[in-house]
């Protein structure tokens, strides 16, 4: 892909709080792309990187998403910024909302809203999988059918409950048995809605995340693949630790599944090789950047940068190789993984493992140092508030599968 320094259009990267827009930043900065960055509050990574020509302060997208949406828009209007690009999950679906309103002023390398939709909702991804025929494991749909009948129909226990719509493992339970099921679906539909129940794949499995991006006709132009061979919580989480790896049929299975259903940018597809018949199968679709994408960065995958340039109508030259075996390793989330974890003196690699030339850190950088800062006095803070804490830490996990 062609570079230039002086004529490409700037861009406004909003959620510069989230873990995900540090490689965005350094990514485009090395392709000579000016980044304003927005966070919520001053005590940003992004807003602490060397990388952005200007910082903002934007409303909280969480707290307030009818002003945060009208702040986007007030910001972009002036013709200041051809592009957008947003990190975290709730502005990206608050952006996604409103393309077609920031349409005449600024392009978002963004999905359709009914098709971003599909891919959030878990009951959704699940059926188009199956239309498919991309693997998945077998699942039920107790709003559908009523939780009696689903658990009349489950012929091996444990299960594994989850709401259509959550992150990072949150409100997923593991029933071992009928009454638990039904007892543990009321809590969490009531705190969650929606529901779904899975069959059990034991975690002996390896979990792989597969990035692709394909431009408006579907073309692929950009992929790879990574491992996750830790996680928190221990039972099922986001990684701690990713490797990148030579999988094919992964990416394959990634990519025909984003074009069966008419995807547009980059979609994020979590999969467990189910260790009873060796099958890679769909566990749910991110249609946003996720916390580790700086690994597939790392690797050699220009991920923003190809973004970019699809959000401009530009050609983009297609990039499928990366280098394999670079490790990527979140350091504070992985001490948690190693103090709650029964494995934390048999992990390979070891949890004691941290320095190598093929090893990197979700967030620190030598190049770019200070959102390192940034993120621990956030991290702290956060830790002193019992809510935050439970958040964070997942103290009030359901009961776990054996």
């Amino acid at each position: 892909m062609p570079m230039s320094t002086t004529t490409q259009p700037p861009v406004l990267l909003l959620g510069a709080d989230e873990n995900e827009s540090l490689p965005v930043l350094a990514n485009l900065h090395r392709r000579g792309v000016r980044v304003t960055a927005a966070a919520p509050r001053r005590l940003a990574m992004g807003l602490f990187s060397r990388y952005p020509v200007r910082r903002l302060i934007s409303p909280n997208p969480n707290t307030e998403p009818e002003v945060f949406v009208a702040w986007v828009e007030e910001t972009v209007k002036g013709g200041d910024y051809p592009v957008t690009m947003v990190c975290g999950e709730t502005a990206t679906w608050l952006l996604a909302q409103a393309k077609e309103r920031l349409a005449p002023f600024t392009r978002l390398p963004l999905v359709d809203m009914d098709r971003f939709f599909l891919c959030r909702d878990k009951s959704r991804t699940m059926k188009e999988a199956e239309r498919l025929g991309i693997p998945v494991p077998k699942t039920w749909y107790p709003d559908e059918a009523g939780i009696d009948a689903v658990a009349k129909d489950i012929p091996v226990w444990p299960v594994v409950l989850k709401p259509c719509i959550s992150n990072g493992a949150r409100g997923i339970s593991y029933p071992k048995n009928a009454d638990e099921l039904k007892a543990m679906y009321e809590t969490t539909r009531a705190e969650y809605h929606s529901c779904i129940v899975q069959e059990f794949v034991p975690h002996s499995g390896m979990q792989y995340k597969a990035e692709v991006i394909l431009d408006e006709a579907g073309r692929a132009l950009c992929g790879g693949v990574y491992d996750k061979p830790r996680f928190y919580p221990p039972t099922g989480g986001s990684s701690t630790l990713n490797s990148t790896v030579d999988r094919p049929d992964i990416l394959d299975a990634a990519t025909r599944f984003l074009q069966g259903i008419g995807w547009y940018g980059m979609g994020d597809c979590d999969f467990i090789e189910d260790p009873r018949d060796r099958v890679p199968k769909l566990m749910e679709v991110n249609p946003r950047f996720t916390r580790s994408i700086k690994i597939l960065v790392e690797a050699g995958l220009e991920v923003p940068y190809i973004l970019y340039r699809l959000a401009l109508g530009l050609p983009a030259e297609p990039q499928f190789q990366y280098r394999k075996g670079l490790y990527m390793r979140y350091f504070l989330s992985d001490c948690v993984w190693f103090l709650r974890s029964p494995d934390r003196f048999k992990a390979r690699p070891s949890f004691f493992w941290f320095f190598g030339r093929n090893l990197r850190d979700e967030i620190f950088s030598w190049a770019d140092p200070l959102p390192t800062v940034a993120y621990f006095l956030v991290f702290f803070s956060r830790l002193l508030s019992r809510k935050e804490r439970k958040f964070l830490l997942r103290t009030g996990a359901r009961r776990k599968a054996s």
